[in-house]
């Protein structure tokens, strides 16, 4: 046992029967396309708290630690943070300027965050409580002939932060230009890195496939499902970008087998997961899939067929969220299924609107994302106690080295088996 597991050891037997588990709770923006609203989920009670705050009709919600953040995008361009033990009154909101259309957030800490905007060439830095700006990477340099890269999805692994480029040519109905590209920028120098030295300019990952709808980061790998083109069901799929090696490991798992255009994911570990898939009259489906034995479900009951617009894994449970259809819009609300068994276990369950976009809380020690702050979470945590220079994903107070407050903050988000 090394030095860093052994402390580790002892501190936790000190001190780990002084902390309680955080409570397990998801925030859910919620639309009808004309109005938006908050709403969020206790998910041991599967109880809903509808209507917290008024927001935009086209808005997503990103999570750090005890706040939450809503990015309201094209229209209103901005971003409303609230504490989760306050989800009604915004701590702040900051704008991202005006039709930037903010579409994802990642979080080095509590004091630095990046913000990707659709409509602009440069992602933000921000201070993500205050709003106050710490500067912007240019992007300019994975654009397509349109001038703008479409920067959409980020993860963060190490010093690196990754940038899902769709390149879509926005003068002729949003197809997909030539590739789509991960661009990767070094969190230490806000510097845009080059992945193939080999080639001129500043390159990029270049993926496999075209145009990223789900992103799910889990650890070092980032699992992208790519739709490509709407009108054919068979030229996207599930691609894999390994953040340690910057690399891609293709597409794993195609269209043709998954038996539609893809949409949002979620995975439930790194071999097997759930995909939203839509037929040639967009009703859409939930399947799950395995990518080491290429296996596909039929899919889930119980759902509407109408536009399911995100999914999310917690705590052996996938969360569907399903808008209703046309025929059936009572049918709209949160679905909840048993991920050993894949059966419908609670829902539908009201979000008022119906529900568009879902984020977890509590869950900040959860290092190889399966959603349960478990002993692997412990492990890896371990291996970078007690040092200054650590992945910035272990350094949970932010201080800059990976140390006693970092451990006392991980205890107190243990869930165990």
């Amino acid at each position: 046992m090394n030095l860093s597991v052994y402390i580790c050891v002892h501190l936790w037997m000190l001190v780990f029967f002084a902390f309680g588990v955080s409570a397990n709770q998801a925030v859910i923006t919620t639309t009808d396309y004309s109005s938006g609203s908050f709403s969020s989920l206790d998910l041991n009670t599967n109880t809903a708290t509808r209507d917290h705050l008024t927001i935009h009709s086209d808005a997503v919600v990103r999570t750090y630690r005890d706040k939450v953040y809503i990015l309201n995008r094209l229209g209103q361009d901005n971003v409303i943070v609230l504490s989760r033990s306050d989800l009604k009154t915004p701590l702040t909101q900051y704008s991202t300027g005006n039709g930037s259309n903010p579409h994802d957030m990642a979080f080095v800490s509590e004091e630095k965050a990046y913000i990707s905007r659709y409509e602009r060439t440069q992602l933000l830095i921000v201070n993500p409580v205050t709003g106050d700006s710490l500067g912007a990477v240019d992007l300019l340099g994975f654009a397509d002939a349109d001038g703008l890269p479409e920067v959409s999805q980020l993860a963060l692994y190490g010093d690196h932060l990754f940038v899902a480029c769709q390149r879509l040519d926005r003068d002729n109905g949003f197809v997909p230009t030539g590739v789509s590209v991960i661009a990767v920028v070094d969190v230490m120098t806000d510097q845009v890195v080059d992945v193939d030295v080999n080639t001129a300019g500043v390159q990029g990952i270049v993926m496999a496939s075209k145009n990223p709808a789900g992103a799910v980061q889990r650890g070092s790998k980032w699992f992208l499902s790519a739709v490509n083109t709407f009108g054919d069901l068979t030229d996207g799929g599930i691609e894999v970008i390994d953040l340690a090696d910057l690399r891609s490991e293709g597409v794993v798992l195609g269209e043709m087998a998954l038996g539609g255009n893809l949409s949002s994911l979620a995975m439930v570990s790194d071999d097997e997961g759930y995909v939203v898939v839509l037929d040639a009259s967009f009703v859409n489906a939930v399947k799950r899939f395995g990518l080491g034995m290429q296996s596909v479900s039929s899919p889930l009951d119980g759902l509407s067929g109408g536009f399911v617009p995100s999914l999310g894994v917690f705590g052996g449970r996938l969360y569907v969220l399903d808008g209703g259809s046309f025929v059936d819009p009572a049918s709209a609300g949160v679905k909840v299924y048993d991920v050993k068994t894949d059966e419908l276990v609670a829902g539908p369950i009201s979000t008022g609107l119906p529900p568009a976009g879902i984020a977890f809380v509590g869950s900040v020690a959860d290092f190889n994302g399966d959603c349960v702050v478990d002993f692997s979470d412990f492990l890896a945590f371990a291996s970078a106690f007690g040092k200054i220079e650590s992945d910035v994903r272990f350094d949970l107070s932010g201080n800059g080295s990976v140390d006693f407050p970092d451990f006392l903050i991980f205890v107190s988000e243990f869930e165990g088996e």
